[in-house]
């Protein structure tokens, strides 16, 4: 797929040169760089690859927001203001097209390869460097950082094909079509043709099984470097967070036996964030990184495009802000609803001072908070309360379990409300809990990128109530996905363009 290749191979010597702004990350940025002007003069040098598995980390940073505004977006749960971008508006209005490479279709495509590229040359020099006179600390750390790999390549393939190609359960047999295949470092010529989309999970799970495998062997060695058994890091990639992708793949495969294991597994492993921590784990992110945190981005003296896509206080306001419905789906004692308001600081001033605007507060730091390098949020990639909301769901669709069901519910209703599990009412039967799964992971997780996807995984229709010239989309349909942007249909003569969108 020569335009895969053609614009991602560049973005590999930014991530190797220019990685991310951690403490590790800013110690790279002095390796020596003269003479090592070629990727395999990086990747063959141990600074050069740790400093490519920060890179990787950081491509993740990029693609991430894109993944969650597209999600939400293309949802019920937003409000569009006057000051978002046309962009935006193609999409929350549903018009998006080929020709709109300035956008969604292009934006999306773009970061997501831009991480299965880096993958491979991560893997490929990974293998070489094994073989290489290196200390067995060192050898332990480059399995580490191709683990994180396999982990990052799963998880861009699984959002790609999940934008791109309809849901795994479109069709009986899953053999609809997908995305590209891409697993090894491409040619500048080549080119590579969708694949059918049960080929590209069962992609996407080999590649979960392998990072699981090389995690296994980094324990062997050097145990507190993988911390099998809790989050000791939750900016870089674990083997706990394979777990929890894995639980959400199963979900919306329909495994439901899968699902629940491995919901249960990362459950058993990582505690939800007491009611006191909720908060401030989204507006002091850097200080409380939350005790359910799995995986975050860490944003670190990084601009944000999830704070000015919300933020009511810049120039200009919000591009979104909540829609009317959110406000009236939660308790008075739910603590978040209080992430649904922009009460502003005693240090505000100006238009924003005496106003309480609407306002997605979940990537909006709290102005307090001085050090400019820690004025930003760490958005969520996994968090526990997902695998809570998992593993209520799956184990009511596998064996109509309605005691654990209830169980895991109540702990995400009591930590909300700061009551006892006690306290929590719900209803009997399987089809009342169902029901009431679908209300927590609306109240849960909006804003965090699942909304579009679960609508679509349940065959559910679109009805806004929103401020949306689109109220209704109907399931099937195929202005569900985006189209292949018109400048991959050009420079790849295998690609096939989706139905419903032009093909030329």
């Amino acid at each position: 797929m020569k335009r895969i290749a053609k614009y991602l191979i560049p973005a590999l010597f930014a991530a190797i040169v220019f990685p991310a702004c951690s403490d590790m990350e800013k110690k790279l940025l002095t390796v020596e760089v003269i003479g090592k002007n070629t990727i395999e003069g990086f990747m063959k040098e141990y600074d050069g690859y740790v400093a490519a598995g920060e890179g990787l980390h950081a491509e993740l940073r990029s693609f991430y927001p894109i993944r969650i505004k597209y999600a939400e977006i293309a949802g019920d749960l937003l409000n569009i203001t006057a000051s978002a971008d046309d962009g935006d508006r193609l999409l929350f209005n549903y018009q998006m097209e080929q020709h709109h490479v300035a956008t969604y279709p292009r934006t999306y495509w773009a970061a997501g390869w831009s991480i299965v590229t880096q993958v491979s040359y991560i893997i490929k020099y990974g293998q070489i460097n094994l073989d290489q006179d290196w200390t067995a600390s060192e050898k332990a750390v480059v399995r580490k950082i191709m683990a994180q790999a396999h982990f990052a390549r799963a998880l861009a393939m699984f959002d790609i094909c999940n934008a791109y190609a309809q849901p795994y359960n479109y069709t009986a047999d899953h053999k609809h079509i997908g995305i590209p295949i891409l697993t090894h470092v491409a040619a500048f010529n080549e080119e590579l043709p969708r694949k059918n989309v049960d080929e590209v999970y069962a992609q996407i799970l080999a590649d979960l099984a392998e990072a699981m495998s090389l995690f296994d062997e980094v324990e062997k060695v050097a145990p507190a470097a993988v911390q099998k058994s809790k989050i000791s890091d939750c900016y870089h990639i674990s083997y706990i967070a394979c777990e929890a992708l894995l639980a959400r793949i199963y979900l919306y495969m329909e495994d439901w036996e899968k699902a629940a294991q491995y919901s249960k597994s990362v459950m058993d492993k990582v505690a939800l964030s007491p009611a006191s921590e909720y908060i401030n784990m989204y507006r002091t992110s850097q200080a409380v990184p939350g005790t359910e945190a799995i995986l975050r981005i860490n944003n670190y003296a990084a601009s944000s495009t999830l704070s000015s896509f919300f933020d009511p206080t810049r120039s200009g306001g919000a591009k979104f802000e909540p829609a009317p419905l959110m406000y009236g789906i939660y308790d008075a004692d739910d603590v978040r609803k209080q992430l649904l308001t922009y009460v502003p600081e005693a240090n505000e001033t100006g238009l924003i001072a005496g106003q309480t605007p609407n306002a997605v507060c979940k990537y909006l730091w709290k102005k307090s908070i001085i050090d400019e390098n820690l004025q930003c949020h760490d958005n969520f990639v996994f968090r526990a309360s997902e695998m809570y909301l998992i593993h209520a769901e799956a184990v009511l669709k596998h064996n109509a379990d309605v005691a654990t069901a209830a169980d895991d519910l109540k702990a995400i209703i009591a930590r909300a409300r700061g009551v006892e599990t006690t306290a929590v009412s719900l209803p009997s039967t399987v089809d009342g809990l169902l029901e009431a799964v679908k209300t927590e992971r609306v109240k849960e997780l909006c804003f965090e990128g699942h909304r579009i996807f679960d609508i679509i995984r349940r065959k559910e229709n679109l009805v806004r109530t929103n401020n949306a010239d689109v109220k209704t989309v109907t399931y099937p349909n195929n202005r569900f996905i985006l189209p292949i942007d018109q400048m991959e249909m050009q420079s790849n003569e295998a690609m096939i363009q989706n139905e419903g969108y032009e093909t030329n």
